[in-house]
Formats: structure tokens, C-alpha cells, sequence
């Protein structure tokens, strides 16, 4: 009896290593330069002071105005038809033409008629900020940074660019990257015994599958001052697959999602307050490096 416990202690204790990752360890520092808290802030202000963004003029200002933020970088624009108008997904390609790539993508719609600070312009803003760092140090493999449409609608940008996702090696999705002041909640009481109650941390959220990419995105994010959490967990949890990374799954990738856990977390998620003023932007700041300390070491 005693043995058939211990037994089972030790397979619970092994699932419990296997979906939480706790000794990860670090990775590498990034070498380029450091993204900027104050241009993070400025760049969310600049995108939720366009109005809405939740119908095709509301999101077309928004592409408008971040290929202005992209300056001179090449973007390529993927056009599409839904919900009786046209919708374009940006994308940014660095680094050599290599035959592998990975991609690194946030969605710049908005629900509704709401501000969409966190959710997401916040991921926007990294992902105009990791152009910024990965154009100074360019990635060793073909990195695409694309600005999804119309997440919020069914993930319509990123099922439109993952119809060609050959050769995609490995999919980030950054959804959600500001809040980090509230209480941690979760989908069940069991995991408040694996996680800190206080959620000050970004989490890596993964199945099980993806737990080589979950753990390398971890290890880049612990090694470049960012608190990081990480969960590899089945699909049917509620969460796991609410963003662009699940487009991505339906064809065979690997993919993980980087985020502050949205509804889990953050009381102002689909609300009027969702504004710029309630989000850390030097926490936001060290996930961007962390992220483009991973796109530079595959």
C-alpha cells in the first residue's frame, strides 16, 4: 500500500513538472538594445486614441498608423474579406531568407467600442518595439512580426495567415502584457497550489505538445528580469487557445501564447476603463527583450 502511494505521489509530482515547468532556469540576456518603457506607453496611448477598433474603418486607421510607426521597414500587407468589409494583417520580415521561419504575431483589433489598452494594444506595442530591437540585431532565421485584424472576431487576421504556414518552425502570439497589479484567479482552485496568488508575473501557456517552445520562451523571458510563469495544459481548459497561437495549432505548429491571462487577471478586460494608464510598462519592456532574446538564439 505504501508503495503503490509513493507511486502515485511521484506520477502526480512528475505531471505537476511536466504542465508548471518550475525549474526552467534562465536563458541568455539579449545583446541589442533595450526596448523602452516610455516609447511601450507612447505607442499604446497613440493606438487607443485612434478611436474603436473594432469594425474594417476602425481597424484600417489602426494599420494606417502602425506602418507609420514601422518607419522605413519593409511591410508586407496581407488583404482579406470578412464581415462585409476588407481587413489587412501587417507583416514585418527580418533576417536571412532562411528555408525555416518563425513568427511572432498580436492582434491590434479591439472589442467593441472599448479603449483595448491591455487587450491589445499592449501586444501591439511590443511587437512595433521588437521590430525596432530585432531590425538593429537581426534574428538568425526568417522572423515574420505580423499585426493580426480582427482577433476579437473569430481570429479571422491569423486564420488567414496561417493558410500558408509551411516551414513555420515555431508561432508566439502576444496577447495581453500589461496588467500586473491584480489578484492571480485561475479555472480551478487546484492550481492556486502551483502558482503565485499575487499576479505580478507573464505566463507562457502551451499544450502539452509545445512544451520545448513553452520552456525556451520561459527561460528567455526569466533571463532578461521578466517574472514568468508558464502552464502546459490541455486545449480544453478554458484560456489556453483564446488567441492568434491557436490559428496556428489547427495547422500543425507549435505554438505558445505570452500574456497576463486576460479575464484571469485583469478586471478591466472588454471595458471602458481598459485604458493606457493601468498598465506596467517597464514589466512590458523587459518581456520584449525577452522575446527578442529568443527570436536571436533558435
Amino acid at each position: 500500500m505504501k508503495i503503490a502511494f509513493v507511486l502515485l505521489l511521484l506520477v502526480v509530482a512528475g505531471a505537476i513538472l511536466l504542465v508548471v515547468q518550475p525549474f526552467a532556469g534562465r536563458g541568455p540576456s539579449w545583446a541589442g538594445p533595450a526596448a523602452d518603457p516610455a516609447r511601450l506607453q507612447a505607442l499604446v496611448r497613440g493606438l487607443v486614441a485612434l478611436g474603436p477598433r473594432n469594425d474594417a474603418a476602425g481597424q484600417d486607421r489602426a494599420a494606417n498608423w502602425i506602418r507609420a510607426q514601422l518607419g522605413a521597414l519593409p511591410v508586407v500587407e496581407q488583404v482579406y474579406t470578412a464581415r462585409g468589409g476588407s481587413f489587412r494583417n501587417l507583416i514585418v520580415r527580418l533576417g536571412p531568407d532562411t528555408q525555416e521561419r518563425i513568427v511572432i504575431g498580436a492582434h491590434y483589433d479591439a472589442r467593441g467600442p472599448f479603449p483595448g489598452a491591455d487587450d491589445n494594444a499592449s501586444g501591439t506595442a511590443a511587437l512595433i518595439e521588437l521590430a525596432r530591437l530585432l531590425s538593429a540585431r537581426p534574428p538568425p532565421i526568417r522572423t515574420e512580426l505580423a499585426f493580426y485584424s480582427n482577433e476579437e472576431y473569430g481570429l479571422l487576421g491569423s486564420a488567414e495567415h496561417a493558410k500558408d504556414a509551411r516551414n513555420v518552425r515555431a508561432m508566439i502570439s502576444l496577447e495581453m502584457l500589461g496588467c500586473f497589479d491584480q489578484p492571480q484567479r485561475f479555472p480551478f482552485a487546484l492550481l492556486k497550489l502551483f502558482y503565485p496568488a499575487k499576479g505580478d508575473y507573464i505566463v507562457v501557456v502551451g499544450r502539452p505538445q509545445d512544451f520545448q517552445l513553452v520552456r525556451a520562451v520561459k527561460r528567455s523571458l526569466l533571463g532578461n528580469g521578466a517574472k514568468a510563469q508558464s502552464i502546459d495544459a490541455p486545449e480544453a481548459i478554458p484560456g489556453i487557445g483564446n488567441s492568434d497561437h491557436r490559428s496556428f495549432w489547427r495547422h500543425g505548429v507549435r505554438a505558445v501564447m505570452v500574456t497576463d491571462t486576460a479575464w484571469y487577471r485583469n478586471p478591466r478586460y472588454h471595458r471602458a476603463d481598459d485604458t493606457p494608464d493601468t498598465l506596467d510598462y517597464a514589466r512590458m519592456a523587459r518581456i520584449a527583450d525577452g522575446i527578442a532574446a529568443w527570436a536571436t538564439t533558435r
